[in-house]
């Protein structure tokens, strides 16, 4: 299951990549095209109707806790990922798209892998440290390394308070303070 969320988040690294070879129009219109699938897979399967293919990969997504109901989390993700895509200027925009793609499941895998010092439930120093490293530099990529670092610590932090969703905050937060560094 969690290889799965994983890749989910991972896979949102390809909304840059997308977004240099189509347009923000094509981007957008797929993301929200992927929001308005899901959603209707969520209402049929639990209607007692599933659609196969996808509801069982929403299935091998989710934790146990989550199949009795709505799975919002998803939605969030894509949301964070259009905001960003909207408000910020682009190159601040693939950064904070980059910081949630690596620095959540980044931050999950250390922190059950190796992590000893909880903060927070399953937040760990160790996955909190590993995230900040690699959403750090997967920022750099985008944006000047002095914003970079100020995006990735501001979503890991996000990360680790998960008010709302930090699937949602993460790159939103992000791409406000690097717009405010690079000002």
């Amino acid at each position: 299951m969690r290889d799965w969320r994983r890749l989910v988040h991972f896979s949102a690294l390809l909304v840059p990549i997308l977004d240099e070879v189509t347009s923000r129009t094509v981007v957008l219109a797929l993301l929200f095209a992927i929001v308005v699938v899901y959603t209707v897979e969520e209402v049929l399967r639990l209607k007692g109707r599933p659609l196969p293919v996808l509801t069982s990969f929403t299935l091998r997504m989710c934790r146990p806790e989550e199949t009795g109901r709505f799975i919002v989390r998803p939605i969030y993700l894509a949301i964070g990922i259009i905001t960003s895509l909207v408000l910020f200027p682009t190159k601040i925009a693939y950064a904070s798209i980059a910081v949630v793609a690596v620095g959540d499941p980044v931050a999950a895998y250390v922190g059950e892998k190796w992590g000893r010092i909880h903060l927070r439930l399953n937040k760990t120093l160790e996955g909190l440290i590993a995230g900040l490293v690699l959403s750090f530099l997967a920022a750099c990529i985008f944006v000047h390394p002095a914003a970079a670092l100020l995006g990735a610590a501001t979503a890991m932090l996000a990360e680790l308070v998960d008010i709302l969703d930090d699937n949602l905050t993460m790159p939103i937060a992000a791409g406000a303070v690097m717009l405010l560094a690079s000002r």
